[in-house]
């Protein structure tokens, strides 16, 4: 038991963890924080040294979308950012980060949701390949990864375009690739994929996001790019997606 509480107040500790991680671009580590509940514990206490535990629950859809590996790695990775915030108190210390399960109330109808995946109904693979960022969003029964990209999805739609958001390709050949773009887009017979750029959740630079989606454009398909500091509001959502369309009927005609 601590002689006198936490040395700080959990949410100021949070968010300086999540500004540190933002440095280092680790987008895994940085949606696990936003999505988990979080306590810190004071495990023991030594020679006068209080050694804490910080537990980051997550929803259970997370948690288990993450493997035993990438979880430790993602517990490393906060653990090596918060400690040296330790160092301001001197009779503090951080024994390790814990990433656990949520256990939450259950929903109505979580029975019947049941029957429905045993069944075949519900199941995807949607929002699940890419465990390095996880699409911890749900909005309209679908997975994303970003505000960004729920807002770029709505403006999609609100233009009765075609789009997959987070879909699972597989391509075997020499080698086995899984690659999961932030969107496909059918228009008019055309497949384009819509890359989201720039914001806390996509710090891949376009340059690896290119080699990690070979595989379609090696079939002719075409990525275009956002920025999501275009994508802050629903009418600049609707901008964007005018430019796309303009893109993609200049590509049909020129076909």
């Amino acid at each position: 038991m601590s002689r006198n509480g936490p040395p700080f107040v959990v949410e100021n500790f949070i968010a300086s963890i999540v500004e540190a991680l933002k440095v280092r671009g680790d987008s895994r580590a940085i949606a696990a924080l936003l999505e988990g509940e979080h306590q810190l514990v004071c495990w023991d206490s030594d020679f006068g040294i209080d050694n804490w535990r910080l537990f980051v629950a997550l929803p259970v859809h997370i948690f288990y979308a993450m493997t035993e590996d990438e979880r430790k790695a993602t517990e490393s990775s906060i653990a090596e950012v918060t400690g040296p915030l330790f160092s301001t108190t001197p009779a503090d210390s951080l024994e390790s980060v814990v990433i656990t399960p949520r256990v939450t109330e259950a929903k109505d109808g979580w029975r019947e949701e049941a029957v429905k995946f045993i069944k075949g109904e519900g199941v995807t693979n949607q929002g699940r390949v890419r465990s390095d960022n996880i699409a911890s969003k749900q909005h309209r029964g679908l997975l994303f990864r970003s505000k960004a990209e729920i807002t770029l999805f709505e403006a999609l739609t609100r233009a009765k375009l075609a789009v997959a958001p987070l879909p699972v390709f597989v391509r075997i050949g020499k080698a086995y690739n899984r690659l999961e773009p932030d969107f496909v887009v059918v228009y008019k017979g055309l497949t384009f994929v819509v890359e989201v750029d720039g914001d806390t959740y996509h710090k891949e630079l376009p340059a690896e996001a290119d080699k990690r989606l070979v595989p379609l454009t090696y079939e002719g398909v075409e990525v275009r790019r956002i920025r999501a500091s275009d994508l802050d509001s629903d009418a600049a959502a609707d901008a964007a997606v005018k430019e796309l369309i303009d893109f993609m009927a200049h590509r049909k005609e020129s076909r």
